[in-house]
């Protein structure tokens, strides 16, 4: 009995000290598409150079055309906020979700970004492994098409989408440090956790960080599978007047998705929120 409570103890210690000793770095062997690390370029007040924002293209089956752009962005310009989630099919508890900024101006661009494991060449995820360093983190800014393409079309996963009720200025400020948080990681990296830094509380740490105590502690920020759920009881998401069940079937977007998966990266966001709107008397 006292020798296997001893080698217990050896086994937690080597665990403390793999995941202390552990340095967290931006310039491993990562897998292609979490290879690059972006960075905001500030040009004036109000507008900013994003580099390196993936613009993937997925076809049915997970094949990928890799591809990275830079985009300019102006925040005066910005007009909306949407929030995903991609339920996992083993547990209604869990879920990734992510957000993307619509801006107006003369050319309704959209920016997505979605925090996630960064993993190495050849790692495969895993949310035990997300609690002892395995994977660094990182702020994955893409095109829309990108990640829902991703999602729903190659890995045939379903997406719903909400429209979050925040006015311009809180969802200027929740960019502004979005970008900052970003840049942040760019100079200092940390590590996922799947618990304390995963793709749920990084989101309500930005927000938090714009506007103190809007989002407060929740068990949805670790089962993320109910943060929507969490958002539509705050009055941040969907018919306040209805019950949850009825806003998440209204935003139900995998066939709008898939339908506009043919349009070009710079067509497709218009494309896929007709087609989501159009059928969804609740969506703005």
């Amino acid at each position: 009995m006292m020798k296997a409570a001893l080698a217990l103890a050896a086994i937690l210690a080597a665990l403390v000290l793999m995941v202390v000793a552990r340095t967290p770095r931006n310039d491993r062997n990562w897998e292609p598409g979490l290879a690059r690390t972006p960075v905001f370029e500030r040009l004036s007040e109000d507008r900013w150079r994003l580099h390196d924002m993936r613009a993937y293209e997925f076809s049915a089956g997970g094949e990928a055309k890799e591809a990275w752009r830079d985009k300019v962005i102006d925040a005066k310009d910005l007009e909306e906020i949407w929030f995903f989630v991609e339920p996992f099919p083993a547990f209604d508890g869990a879920a990734h979700t992510l957000v993307s900024f619509v801006f107006g101006g003369d050319t309704g661009e959209t920016i997505a970004i979605s925090v996630e494991a960064r993993r190495e060449e050849g790692e495969v995820y895993s949310g035990v492994n997300g609690l002892f360093n395995k994977f660094e983190l990182i702020y994955q800014w893409s095109t829309e098409k990108d990640v829902l393409t991703r999602i729903a079309v190659g890995l045939d996963h379903e997406i719903y989408a909400y429209r979050l009720k925040v006015d311009l200025p809180a969802a200027r400020a929740i960019l502004g440090h979005f970008i900052a948080r970003t840049n942040a990681l760019a100079e200092q990296p940390r590590f996922y956790n799947t618990i304390t830094s995963n793709c749920t509380n990084e989101l309500v740490k930005a927000v938090n960080d714009a506007l103190p105590r809007t989002l407060p502690w929740h068990y949805s920020h670790v089962l993320t599978g109910h943060a929507a759920e969490r958002l539509h009881a705050l009055g941040f998401l969907g018919d306040e007047n209805a019950s949850f069940e009825t806003v998440k079937a209204q935003a139900a977007a995998s066939d709008a998705v898939n339908a506009a998966a043919g349009a070009s990266a710079d067509g497709f966001s218009g494309l896929w929120r007709e087609k989501f709107t159009g059928r969804n008397h609740l969506a703005p």
